[in-house]
């Protein structure tokens, strides 16, 4: 089996596939728990566990990492739409990926149409597929802008995460504190611009629904 060589990389794979690697993710989380000291096939409400959180990472956590990319769809931009398209309050929820722990958040993404608009889910999809994978909030912005700017063939692209992390706020220095992070390009960089000021003006409510 072809390993995924980045933690925030992708690599499809078949349902036979997922299925074999539940089953051996199982083996080895039975042996963690057991490493850690804890008899888990001794209780009820643990001799399932490893299959249970091989399921989860597989299945739901790190989805994004085991699937194939959304389907984008586009529309031609008939009207020569020329002002902002911007999509807030989209979940994020993702993993570290130095400790393997959990950061959820908000998303505001944002473009300056061409030739073609996106369907709006696309954007959620975007935002999802990319999410569910171990990996740094900063990559992960970065990897949505430079995804939508390819895929819609747009210069102008801005994207915007703020989260909590558990890796932050449940060790270490145990502190419930947000992360927010940015990547701009095109007309989003330019100051004073009324583009910019829109789409900053929409990234403040990601703070507030935190």
């Amino acid at each position: 089996m072809n390993k995924i060589t980045k933690s925030n990389g992708n690599t499809p794979r078949t349902p036979e596939e997922i299925e074999n690697m539940i089953l051996e993710a199982s083996a080895h989380y039975g042996g963690f728990l057991e490493a850690m000291g804890f008899d888990y096939k001794a209780d009820p409400q643990t001799i399932d566990t490893p299959c249970r959180v091989a399921k989860a990472w597989l299945k739901d956590l790190i989805i994004g990492s085991v699937s194939d990319e959304p389907k984008i769809t586009t529309f031609p931009n008939e009207d020569n739409y020329d002002g902002l398209v911007v999509q807030s309050g989209i979940p994020v929820v993702s993993m570290c990926a130095h400790h393997n722990l959990a950061f959820t958040g908000y998303a505001t993404v944002a473009y300056l149409p061409g030739e073609n608009v996106v369907g709006l889910s696309k954007l959620n999809r975007i935002v999802e597929w990319f999410s569910r994978r171990p990996q740094m909030q900063e990559s992960l912005t970065q990897q949505i802008h430079d995804y939508i700017a390819d895929k819609l063939e747009c210069d102008s692209v801005a994207v915007s995460i703020a989260c909590k992390h558990t890796c932050c706020s449940h060790r270490g220095i145990k502190h419930p504190s947000v992360m927010s992070t940015n990547k701009f390009s095109g007309a989003f960089m330019e100051k004073d611009n009324l583009i910019r000021s829109e789409f900053l003006h929409a990234i403040s409510k990601n703070g507030e629904q935190l």
